[in-house]
């Protein structure tokens, strides 16, 4: 499932946002845990959104912890895409609406 982790990190600048990113792809994690997908920085409003896929909320906090991202909130988003693709936060993603 796709998960949106909502962090305020004061200060953050996408520099060390891409050091993030490669400790999530050094770091050994278990099958079927947490994988770190990127993030969407606003630096001007110190908000970054992680993004996740995972098979749980506790998952995704857990890899936060474990990464150093001060998630505040974890959400299920549901993508809505160009060319009617639609990604539900749900087992099964649909195309159209």
């Amino acid at each position: 499932m796709l998960y949106a982790a909502k962090c305020y990190w004061p200060g953050i600048t996408g520099r060390e946002l891409s050091r993030v990113a490669d400790r999530a792809r050094h770091t050994s994690s278990k099958p079927r845990d947490a994988a770190y997908l990127g993030a969407l920085l606003f630096e001007a409003d110190d908000l970054v959104v992680c993004l996740f896929e995972a098979e749980s909320r506790s998952a995704v906090s857990q890899a936060s912890d474990r990464l150093g991202i001060p998630c505040e909130r974890v959400m299920e988003p549901v993508w809505l895409g160009a060319h009617g693709h639609t990604f539900l936060s749900s087992p099964t993603p649909s195309e159209g609406s």
